[in-house]
Protein backbone atom coordinates (compact mmCIF):
# COMPACT_ATOMS: atom_id res chain seq x y z
CA UNK A 1 0.00 0.00 0.00
CA UNK A 2 1.32 3.46 -0.90
CA UNK A 3 2.04 5.84 1.93
CA UNK A 4 0.48 9.27 2.22
CA UNK A 5 3.03 11.96 1.28
CA UNK A 6 3.61 14.04 4.38
CA UNK A 7 6.20 16.31 5.89
CA UNK A 8 7.30 16.12 9.49
CA UNK A 9 7.13 19.27 11.57
CA UNK A 10 9.23 19.92 14.69
CA UNK A 11 8.06 17.72 17.54
CA UNK A 12 7.16 14.83 15.26
CA UNK A 13 3.83 16.24 14.09
CA UNK A 14 3.07 15.35 10.48
CA UNK A 15 1.72 17.83 7.94
CA UNK A 16 -0.42 16.41 5.16
CA UNK A 17 -3.66 16.94 3.28
CA UNK A 18 -5.64 16.75 6.52
CA UNK A 19 -4.03 20.06 7.54
CA UNK A 20 -3.40 21.67 4.15
CA UNK A 21 -7.07 21.51 3.16
CA UNK A 22 -7.75 24.19 5.78
CA UNK A 23 -5.15 26.44 4.13
CA UNK A 24 -6.87 25.96 0.77
CA UNK A 25 -10.28 26.62 2.35
CA UNK A 26 -9.00 29.87 3.87
CA UNK A 27 -7.60 30.99 0.52
CA UNK A 28 -10.89 30.26 -1.29
CA UNK A 29 -12.88 32.02 1.43
CA UNK A 30 -10.66 35.10 1.15
CA UNK A 31 -11.13 35.08 -2.64
CA UNK A 32 -14.93 34.87 -2.31
CA UNK A 33 -15.08 37.70 0.24
CA UNK A 34 -12.75 39.84 -1.88
CA UNK A 35 -15.03 39.45 -4.89
CA UNK A 36 -18.03 40.67 -2.90
CA UNK A 37 -16.15 43.61 -1.36
CA UNK A 38 -14.54 44.69 -4.64
CA UNK A 39 -17.59 44.02 -6.80
CA UNK A 40 -17.75 47.48 -8.37
CA UNK A 41 -14.13 47.36 -9.52
CA UNK A 42 -14.60 43.86 -10.93
CA UNK A 43 -17.78 44.66 -12.85
CA UNK A 44 -16.28 47.79 -14.39
CA UNK A 45 -12.81 46.43 -15.06
CA UNK A 46 -11.43 44.53 -18.03
CA UNK A 47 -11.34 41.26 -16.13
CA UNK A 48 -12.73 37.78 -16.73
CA UNK A 49 -15.48 38.18 -14.13
CA UNK A 50 -16.93 41.52 -15.21
CA UNK A 51 -20.51 40.26 -15.50
CA UNK A 52 -22.91 39.50 -12.67
CA UNK A 53 -23.77 35.92 -13.75
CA UNK A 54 -20.09 34.89 -13.83
CA UNK A 55 -19.30 36.76 -10.63
CA UNK A 56 -22.20 35.17 -8.74
CA UNK A 57 -21.40 31.69 -10.07
CA UNK A 58 -17.69 31.80 -9.19
CA UNK A 59 -18.26 33.35 -5.76
CA UNK A 60 -20.92 30.75 -4.90
CA UNK A 61 -18.69 27.91 -6.13
CA UNK A 62 -15.74 29.09 -4.03
CA UNK A 63 -17.91 29.32 -0.91
CA UNK A 64 -19.39 25.86 -1.55
CA UNK A 65 -15.89 24.45 -2.08
CA UNK A 66 -14.83 25.91 1.27
CA UNK A 67 -17.64 24.03 2.96
CA UNK A 68 -16.79 20.74 1.27
CA UNK A 69 -13.09 21.08 2.10
CA UNK A 70 -14.03 21.47 5.75
CA UNK A 71 -16.53 18.61 6.12
CA UNK A 72 -16.42 16.49 2.96
CA UNK A 73 -14.66 13.29 1.98
CA UNK A 74 -10.89 13.83 2.15
CA UNK A 75 -10.04 12.15 -1.16
CA UNK A 76 -12.88 13.84 -3.05
CA UNK A 77 -11.94 17.21 -1.56
CA UNK A 78 -8.38 16.59 -2.78
CA UNK A 79 -9.66 15.89 -6.31
CA UNK A 80 -11.88 18.97 -6.11
CA UNK A 81 -8.90 21.13 -5.21
CA UNK A 82 -6.78 19.72 -8.03
CA UNK A 83 -9.48 20.41 -10.58
CA UNK A 84 -10.36 23.84 -9.21
CA UNK A 85 -6.82 25.18 -9.12
CA UNK A 86 -5.98 23.70 -12.51
CA UNK A 87 -8.85 25.81 -13.88
CA UNK A 88 -7.62 28.81 -11.87
CA UNK A 89 -4.12 28.51 -13.34
CA UNK A 90 -5.51 28.23 -16.87
CA UNK A 91 -7.77 31.25 -16.29
CA UNK A 92 -4.91 33.38 -14.95
CA UNK A 93 -2.72 32.42 -17.91
CA UNK A 94 -5.54 33.34 -20.29
CA UNK A 95 -5.97 36.69 -18.50
CA UNK A 96 -2.25 37.37 -18.93
CA UNK A 97 -2.37 36.43 -22.62
CA UNK A 98 -5.30 38.77 -23.27
CA UNK A 99 -3.90 41.59 -21.11
CA UNK A 100 -6.79 41.41 -18.67
CA UNK A 101 -7.25 40.84 -14.96
CA UNK A 102 -8.59 37.52 -13.73
CA UNK A 103 -10.55 39.24 -10.93
CA UNK A 104 -9.67 36.49 -8.45
CA UNK A 105 -9.02 39.01 -5.67
CA UNK A 106 -10.63 41.99 -7.35
CA UNK A 107 -7.87 44.15 -8.73
CA UNK A 108 -5.65 43.60 -5.70
CA UNK A 109 -3.49 40.93 -7.33
CA UNK A 110 -2.24 40.84 -10.92
CA UNK A 111 -2.79 37.66 -12.98
CA UNK A 112 0.98 37.06 -12.92
CA UNK A 113 0.81 36.85 -9.13
CA UNK A 114 -2.24 34.59 -9.23
CA UNK A 115 -0.50 32.18 -11.62
CA UNK A 116 2.27 31.74 -9.05
CA UNK A 117 -0.12 31.42 -6.08
CA UNK A 118 -2.44 28.98 -7.84
CA UNK A 119 0.46 26.92 -9.21
CA UNK A 120 1.99 26.59 -5.73
CA UNK A 121 -1.35 25.44 -4.30
CA UNK A 122 -1.77 22.99 -7.17
CA UNK A 123 1.74 21.60 -6.71
CA UNK A 124 1.43 21.20 -2.95
CA UNK A 125 -1.99 19.60 -3.31
CA UNK A 126 -0.57 17.08 -5.75
CA UNK A 127 2.25 16.23 -3.34
CA UNK A 128 -0.07 15.79 -0.36
CA UNK A 129 -2.40 13.16 -1.77
CA UNK A 130 -4.40 11.48 1.00
CA UNK A 131 -3.72 7.76 1.33
CA UNK A 132 -7.31 6.61 1.81
CA UNK A 133 -9.73 6.65 -1.10
CA UNK A 134 -12.74 5.67 0.95
CA UNK A 135 -15.92 7.41 -0.15
CA UNK A 136 -18.24 6.77 2.75
CA UNK A 137 -21.78 8.09 2.38
CA UNK A 138 -22.11 8.63 6.13
CA UNK A 139 -23.40 12.14 6.86
CA UNK A 140 -23.61 12.77 3.10
CA UNK A 141 -26.94 14.60 3.32
CA UNK A 142 -25.60 16.82 6.10
CA UNK A 143 -22.47 17.59 4.10
CA UNK A 144 -24.34 18.43 0.91
CA UNK A 145 -26.79 20.58 2.85
CA UNK A 146 -23.92 22.60 4.30
CA UNK A 147 -22.29 22.92 0.87
CA UNK A 148 -25.55 24.13 -0.71
CA UNK A 149 -26.14 26.52 2.19
CA UNK A 150 -22.68 28.09 1.87
CA UNK A 151 -23.03 28.46 -1.89
CA UNK A 152 -26.51 29.95 -1.53
CA UNK A 153 -25.38 32.40 1.14
CA UNK A 154 -22.48 33.55 -1.03
CA UNK A 155 -24.77 34.01 -4.05
CA UNK A 156 -27.24 35.92 -1.89
CA UNK A 157 -24.51 38.12 -0.42
CA UNK A 158 -23.24 38.92 -3.91
CA UNK A 159 -26.71 39.90 -5.11
CA UNK A 160 -27.28 41.96 -1.95
CA UNK A 161 -24.00 43.80 -2.44
CA UNK A 162 -25.01 44.60 -6.01
CA UNK A 163 -28.32 46.06 -4.86
CA UNK A 164 -26.50 48.18 -2.26
CA UNK A 165 -24.20 49.55 -4.95
CA UNK A 166 -27.14 50.41 -7.19
CA UNK A 167 -29.07 52.07 -4.36
CA UNK A 168 -26.33 54.03 -2.62
CA UNK A 169 -23.79 54.63 -5.38
CA UNK A 170 -26.02 54.96 -8.43
CA UNK A 171 -24.37 58.23 -9.44
CA UNK A 172 -21.08 56.30 -9.75
CA UNK A 173 -22.41 53.16 -11.45
CA UNK A 174 -22.30 54.30 -15.07
CA UNK A 175 -23.08 50.84 -16.45
CA UNK A 176 -25.32 50.06 -19.41
CA UNK A 177 -27.26 47.27 -17.69
CA UNK A 178 -27.87 49.49 -14.68
CA UNK A 179 -28.92 52.72 -16.39
CA UNK A 180 -31.08 51.76 -19.40
CA UNK A 181 -34.60 52.93 -18.61
CA UNK A 182 -33.38 55.01 -15.64
CA UNK A 183 -32.64 58.74 -15.23
CA UNK A 184 -29.12 59.82 -16.18
CA UNK A 185 -27.33 60.22 -12.82
CA UNK A 186 -24.89 62.98 -13.76
CA UNK A 187 -27.18 65.97 -13.45
CA UNK A 188 -27.43 69.46 -11.96
CA UNK A 189 -27.28 68.05 -8.43
CA UNK A 190 -23.70 67.08 -9.13
CA UNK A 191 -22.76 70.14 -11.18
CA UNK A 192 -25.09 72.97 -12.35
CA UNK A 193 -23.49 72.83 -15.80
CA UNK A 194 -24.96 69.35 -16.34
CA UNK A 195 -28.57 70.55 -16.14
CA UNK A 196 -28.78 70.62 -19.94
CA UNK A 197 -28.68 66.82 -20.02
CA UNK A 198 -32.17 66.72 -18.52
CA UNK A 199 -33.92 67.68 -21.75
CA UNK A 200 -33.61 66.89 -25.44
CA UNK A 201 -31.75 64.08 -27.17
CA UNK A 202 -28.13 63.40 -26.28
CA UNK A 203 -25.34 61.00 -27.13
CA UNK A 204 -23.14 60.71 -24.06
CA UNK A 205 -19.66 59.24 -24.53
CA UNK A 206 -17.31 58.23 -21.71
CA UNK A 207 -13.69 57.42 -22.50
CA UNK A 208 -10.22 57.16 -21.01
CA UNK A 209 -7.17 58.67 -22.68
CA UNK A 210 -5.13 55.50 -22.13
CA UNK A 211 -7.82 53.24 -23.64
CA UNK A 212 -6.95 52.15 -27.18
CA UNK A 213 -10.58 51.41 -28.11
CA UNK A 214 -11.56 54.86 -26.83
CA UNK A 215 -8.96 56.69 -28.90
CA UNK A 216 -9.81 54.68 -32.00
CA UNK A 217 -13.51 55.46 -31.60
CA UNK A 218 -12.90 59.18 -31.20
CA UNK A 219 -10.49 59.27 -34.14
CA UNK A 220 -12.83 57.33 -36.44
CA UNK A 221 -16.16 58.96 -35.73
CA UNK A 222 -15.15 62.36 -34.40
CA UNK A 223 -12.28 63.46 -36.61
CA UNK A 224 -14.36 66.60 -36.66
CA UNK A 225 -14.95 67.06 -32.90
CA UNK A 226 -18.30 68.74 -33.55
CA UNK A 227 -19.76 65.73 -35.39
CA UNK A 228 -23.23 64.83 -34.20
CA UNK A 229 -26.38 63.16 -35.45
CA UNK A 230 -29.28 65.34 -36.62
CA UNK A 231 -31.40 66.60 -33.75
CA UNK A 232 -28.95 65.28 -31.15
CA UNK A 233 -26.25 66.86 -29.03
CA UNK A 234 -23.11 65.22 -27.67
CA UNK A 235 -21.64 65.17 -24.18
CA UNK A 236 -18.10 63.86 -23.78
CA UNK A 237 -16.71 62.75 -20.40
CA UNK A 238 -13.00 61.91 -20.41
CA UNK A 239 -10.59 60.54 -17.81
CA UNK A 240 -6.87 59.82 -17.58
CA UNK A 241 -5.45 63.29 -16.98
CA UNK A 242 -2.48 64.06 -14.75
CA UNK A 243 -4.57 65.83 -12.13
CA UNK A 244 -6.69 62.68 -11.72
CA UNK A 245 -9.87 64.62 -12.43
CA UNK A 246 -12.40 63.95 -15.10
CA UNK A 247 -13.26 66.49 -17.76
CA UNK A 248 -16.37 67.03 -19.85
CA UNK A 249 -17.57 69.17 -22.71
CA UNK A 250 -20.79 69.55 -24.66
CA UNK A 251 -21.00 69.40 -28.46
CA UNK A 252 -17.30 68.66 -28.89
CA UNK A 253 -15.71 65.19 -28.71
CA UNK A 254 -11.97 65.51 -28.16
CA UNK A 255 -9.44 64.50 -25.53
CA UNK A 256 -7.95 68.01 -25.73
CA UNK A 257 -10.19 69.50 -23.10
CA UNK A 258 -9.50 72.79 -21.27
CA UNK A 259 -8.99 73.09 -17.52
CA UNK A 260 -12.34 74.86 -17.31
CA UNK A 261 -13.91 71.51 -18.20
CA UNK A 262 -12.87 69.94 -14.88
CA UNK A 263 -15.54 67.89 -13.16
CA UNK A 264 -15.32 67.00 -9.49
CA UNK A 265 -16.67 63.73 -8.11
CA UNK A 266 -17.80 64.31 -4.50
CA UNK A 267 -18.37 60.59 -3.88
CA UNK A 268 -15.39 59.30 -5.86
CA UNK A 269 -14.79 58.68 -9.55
CA UNK A 270 -17.43 56.62 -11.36
CA UNK A 271 -17.35 52.95 -12.22
CA UNK A 272 -17.46 52.65 -15.98
CA UNK A 273 -16.44 50.19 -18.69
CA UNK A 274 -14.52 52.17 -21.31
CA UNK A 275 -15.56 53.19 -23.86
CA UNK A 276 -19.23 53.68 -23.05
CA UNK A 277 -22.01 55.22 -25.14
CA UNK A 278 -25.40 56.27 -23.72
CA UNK A 279 -28.40 57.67 -25.59
CA UNK A 280 -30.59 60.04 -23.58
CA UNK A 281 -34.09 61.37 -24.21
CA UNK A 282 -35.23 64.06 -21.78
CA UNK A 283 -32.84 62.82 -19.13
CA UNK A 284 -33.72 59.11 -19.45
CA UNK A 285 -31.21 56.55 -20.76
CA UNK A 286 -32.98 54.80 -23.65
CA UNK A 287 -30.08 52.72 -24.99
CA UNK A 288 -26.43 52.08 -24.16
CA UNK A 289 -23.39 49.94 -24.84
CA UNK A 290 -19.96 49.62 -23.26
CA UNK A 291 -16.57 48.00 -23.75
CA UNK A 292 -16.21 45.93 -26.90
CA UNK A 293 -19.96 46.09 -27.57
CA UNK A 294 -19.76 49.87 -27.89
CA UNK A 295 -17.74 49.54 -31.11
CA UNK A 296 -20.59 47.87 -33.02
CA UNK A 297 -23.13 50.09 -31.27
CA UNK A 298 -21.35 53.24 -32.41
CA UNK A 299 -21.03 51.83 -35.94
CA UNK A 300 -24.79 51.34 -36.13
CA UNK A 301 -25.41 54.86 -34.81
CA UNK A 302 -22.94 56.72 -36.98
CA UNK A 303 -23.04 54.70 -40.22
CA UNK A 304 -25.52 57.12 -41.80
CA UNK A 305 -23.03 59.96 -41.28
CA UNK A 306 -20.11 58.13 -42.91
CA UNK A 307 -19.37 59.19 -46.49
CA UNK A 308 -20.42 56.54 -48.99
CA UNK A 309 -17.75 54.98 -51.18
CA UNK A 310 -18.28 55.06 -54.99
Amino acid sequence: MSQTPETTQPGGRRFGWEQFRFVVAALLLAAAVSKIVNMAQILTGSCLLNSMPRLVAVTAFEAAAVAYLMVGNRFLSWLLTLGTFAVFVASAVYAMATDRSCGCFGKQLAPETMVIVDSVVLLLTGCLRPGSRGMSSRNLIRQLTLVALMGGLAAGATAWRYEVLIKHERSRMLLADVLVGKPWPLNEQMDPRLSALGSGQWMVLIAHRDCGHCRNMVARYFADPQTHRPGERTAFFAFGYDDDHGRFEFDRVSFELPDSALLSWPHGKPYVVNPAVFLLEDGIVVDAAEGEESVQFMESLMSALQPSTP
